[in-house]
């Protein structure tokens, strides 16, 4: 019997209800802060950095958060687009194909059944690939790839960033949480993305930087392979690659990004953290760390020493000017299940940032993270509109938290008719077409690509307005429930998938 680590979050007992918003999600780190004056905005401020002809960093933009000796840019997807220090930008200058798409901090994550097959017959056959493009199942953070990123079939005619469904920052912890969407990252593609990430980034003092994420699996295909985070630096900027050793000892390393023959070192055999430097032999070098955590040992079966790895090496181009480098996790995330993920990045000098880093190790990692459901997330009707704060008596309430047996509720608007739809199915507005199954039929994976569609959520005319909060399936056993019921508006449609959802309520049964 495979054993699985959980770490429930203990919100509130089972016979309270209590009300909460859906970024209160975050599993507390338990690490103090030290004073500091970080700020956020949401109005664009540019970076100050140099980026590649063509492309345009308002685009991007969310928030801009400035720390002591640090600033960051925070992209739409809830992706880290800029990271100035003591090193100038360490976050590379794009592509024009894809900017702020791959090149940035953030999370991805795959099916392994999905897409292993549909690479092996591309490699086999590359003169298909650019017809079997709409077949990958590539979910990232950061959202989809334009044209001219090699699928000349179809891709977004313009960047499209994974929809920010909430965000808040609270200037006390100095921390910026929002949660997303994440998105196809071929897309059009024949494949629903059914993932959320909540991301919430603090600033801990002393250049450090907090990163405190939830993965939630809403969709209906396992996934297997997460990349979190991937990301890397500027090599013009930061050009030395420091990896830590399991000995507490470290030393550069080179290598070249590529599809095969990749540096790889597994977690137990590293010291939890990788830095980047402008010079390895000065202790006041400007440098940056990432702290991606240790090797648990006394782990399940699915924790064994080869399924968590960190990858790096230069992309070896001048243009790129990209050194890269990922942290590998092999595990199952069934429809349903959560992940808590945590890192770190530091900035400073590079003893500094060293010694942070190896403090931090053993607070990063991986969990699989389950959730209460008696925490609330109260929902008003304003002016005929859907929204999640207000006063008085809310219209209902909804789960906070994805807790076990719940799906998400989306609040949608037409923007041409500003109509706003509630619906579970964030693809609820978006135009969808057959695609015919390109792959050879005496294929022995070709059912698992056929019948399907191709779906363009990307339409300027959707706007993602807000997680309104979860609802169960069925109707919870041995607690009161009711239906989810919407007082109806003008402008407001609920889909029947959540009217026949529950909710637990408080009125005892007669």
């Amino acid at each position: 019997m495979k054993c699985k680590l959980i770490i429930l979050i203990p919100l509130v007992s089972a016979a309270t209800i209590q009300a909460a918003s859906v970024l209160d999600i975050f599993p507390d780190t338990g690490l103090p802060q030290k004073k500091g004056s970080a700020s956020c905005s949401f109005t664009y401020q540019p970076s100050g950095s140099t980026w590649i002809e063509g492309v345009s960093e308002e685009q991007v933009f969310l928030a801009a958060i400035k720390g002591d000796g640090w600033q960051m840019g925070v992209g739409k997807g809830g992706q880290i687009y800029s990271l100035r220090g003591p090193f100038g930008e360490s976050v590379p200058p794009q592509r024009v194909a894809s900017p702020w798409n791959d090149e940035v901090w953030q999370a991805v994550i795959t099916s392994e059944p999905l897409i292993a097959p549909l690479q092996d017959y591309q490699n086999a056959n590359p003169d298909q690939r650019a017809i079997t493009t709409p077949l990958m199942y590539f979910v990232h953070q950061a959202g989809i790839y334009t044209k001219g990123a090699g699928m000349e079939n179809g891709s977004a005619p313009a960047p499209f960033y994974s929809p920010c469904l909430r965000k808040r920052w609270n200037p006390e912890t100095r921390t910026l949480e929002m949660v997303n969407w994440m998105q196809q990252a071929r897309t059009p593609c024949v494949w629903k993305s059914g993932v959320l990430i909540y991301t919430a980034y603090r600033d801990l003092g002393d250049g450090i930087i907090e990163v405190n994420q939830v993965l939630h699996n809403f969709g209906a295909e396992k996934l297997t392979y997460l990349n979190v985070p991937w990301g890397g630096v500027r090599q013009s900027s930061l050009p030395h690659t420091i990896i830590s050793k399991a000995d507490g000892s470290w030393a550069e390393e080179t290598g070249v990004w590529g599809w095969v023959d990749l540096p790889t070192r597994t977690l137990k055999e590293a010291g939890g953290w990788e830095a980047w430097t402008q010079n390895p032999e000065k202790e006041t070098s400007p440098s940056l760390a990432l702290v991606f955590g240790m090797q648990r040992e006394n782990m399940s079966a699915e924790w064994s020493e080869k399924s968590q790895v960190i990858r790096w090496g230069s992309a070896n181009s001048k243009v790129r000017d990209y050194q890269v480098t990922e942290r590998i996790c092999h595990i199952n995330v069934e429809e349903g299940d959560s992940l808590s993920i945590r890192w770190f990045l530091v900035a400073g000098e590079f003893s500094k940032v060293r010694k942070s880093a190896a403090i931090l190790a053993e607070k990063a990692g991986v969990r699989r993270v389950q959730f209460e459901s008696a925490a609330k997330q109260p929902v008003w009707i304003k002016d005929g509109n859907v929204v999640t704060e207000g006063d008085g008596a809310p219209a209902l309430q909804l789960c906070a938290f994805p807790a076990k047996g719940t799906v998400p509720v989306f609040l949608l608007e037409d923007k041409r008719t500003g109509n706003q739809t509630v619906t579970t199915d964030p693809y609820a507005l978006a135009d969808s077409e057959p695609y015919p199954n390109p792959l050879p039929k005496d294929l022995e994976f070709y059912e698992i690509y056929n019948n399907r569609e191709i779906y363009k959520q990307y339409a300027p005319h959707i706007g993602y307005q807000n997680l309104l909060g979860y609802a169960f399936k069925e109707k919870p056993d041995g607690t009161t429930a009711e239906k989810v019921a919407f007082p109806m508006s003008g402008k407001l449609s609920v889909d029947t998938s959540v009217s026949n959802l529950w909710v637990k309520s408080e009125r005892k049964e007669k």
